[in-house]
């Protein structure tokens, strides 16, 4: 069997599949220190903006505070029910509140909530110590967990972002498409964290507290449960958010990023075309199936005629309601039975707008017997005069 190229599938435009029309690129660029939007299975980044840049992050620091207590949880050095009683040192953290009284006890499930729905630094001063045994080791354990992630950007001088000072060393840094790298790894091993950061109020009738959350896109799109918001004068606004895409075949989360706006509407409207961009224009795609052939071919040698090919893998992917997918299969150079289950045959490359996005090998799923001697002569001279 000659070596041959065979294009399968040409042009699927995956507009056909949507039940919407896309409003073209945006561009969230002014005023803002930079912006993200991304895709928390695959990783793959829709939006960028000025995402490897070194950034103050304020409050957006708890969430490697919470995550460092998440995994201190799955150790068992601690438990959401603890009883933590809370030091002079974190009553009197300075910043936003959840208002903590020195030598109170309070459930360390309360300072979690108080930690992501209201940004309270007091309750990320006592989860540090309570978790740490002080808040200087505990700020080495979140350094070590950067580093074990491969966030190089990351530096970290206290676990809730309020700064000592407006100099450069008094901050706590990172880069937004670090922080993507962060939020992915917390949401995909920790899902139930939407869970609290979906509550838009914060109401703890035994303290008489109440108050509304600081995200506040909560209330603005559809979907939105997450994730965390942060101020600091050098940081400027900023907002991480995260939504579920579902319904019609859809099921992704969108991850959206905007690191220093210069106003508090700037920060929402930006956040809201991010992420209704995402919703609105892109829908995840089953690109290659193991259970679905991709195709059949002759081969003279084997006992049915033609086989059916299969890809080996799986693979999915976020697709623009504009793009053009074509699938193109090369087969090697010599093709011939027997075959065994899971043998490769060629090789499938999927393309999108042209450009190569993924090789997977084309193969048998089951056995392939060759066939007799007599049907191979009856195959060949019919090959020969036709």
């Amino acid at each position: 069997m000659r070596k041959f190229n065979k294009i399968i599938s040409i042009c699927m435009i995956i507009i056909m599949f949507s039940n919407f029309l896309a409003f073209g690129e945006i561009n969230v660029n002014e005023y803002i220190n930079g912006a993200l939007l991304g895709d928390l299975e695959t990783g793959e980044i829709l939006y960028e903006y000025n995402i490897n840049e070194q950034l103050a992050i304020a409050s957006i620091t708890k969430l490697m505070t919470y995550l460092v207590m998440r995994e201190a949880i799955d150790s068992g050095i601690i438990s959401l029910d603890d009883d933590v009683v809370i030091s002079g040192h974190a009553a009197n953290t300075e910043g936003s509140r959840f208002g903590l009284k020195t030598g109170e006890t309070v459930k360390l499930s309360l300072l979690v909530k108080g930690m992501l729905i209201v940004s309270g630094n007091d309750c990320a001063t006592a989860i540090a110590e309570h978790v740490g045994g002080t808040e200087q080791n505990f700020v080495k354990m979140m350094i070590e967990k950067s580093s074990e992630l491969g966030l190089m950007s990351a530096s970290f001088i206290n676990p809730h972002g309020l700064p000592i000072n407006d100099e450069e060393t008094g901050q706590n840094y990172m880069s937004i498409s670090d922080i993507y790298k962060l939020v992915r790894y917390i949401l995909s091993k920790y899902p139930d964290t939407v869970e609290i950061t979906s509550q838009k109020e914060l109401v703890v009738t035994e303290r008489n507290f109440s108050k509304t959350a600081t995200n506040p896109v909560l209330d603005l799109v559809e979907g939105v449960d997450g994730l965390k918001t942060g101020y600091t004068h050098k940081s400027g606004l900023c907002l991480v958010s995260t939504m579920p895409v579902t319904g019609s075949g859809q099921d992704f989360r969108l991850i959206a990023i905007i690191m220093g706006a210069q106003s508090h509407d700037d920060r929402i409207n930006k956040t809201k075309e991010l992420l209704e961009y995402g919703r609105d224009n892109y829908s995840y795609q089953k690109l290659t199936d193991v259970k679905v052939p991709i195709d059949s071919v002759y081969v003279p040698s084997s006992k049915t005629g033609k086989i059916t090919v299969y890809p080996a893998t799986e693979f999915n992917k976020l697709i623009k309601s504009d793009d053009i997918v074509k699938t193109e299969i090369t087969y090697n150079d010599r093709v011939s039975a027997p075959l065994k289950t899971g043998e490769k045959i060629g090789n499938i490359t999927v393309y999108i707008n042209d450009k190569e996005v993924v090789n997977i090998d084309a193969i048998v799923n089951e056995d392939i017997k060759k066939a007799n001697i007599f049907v191979r002569i009856f195959r060949f001279f019919k090959n020969l005069f036709s």
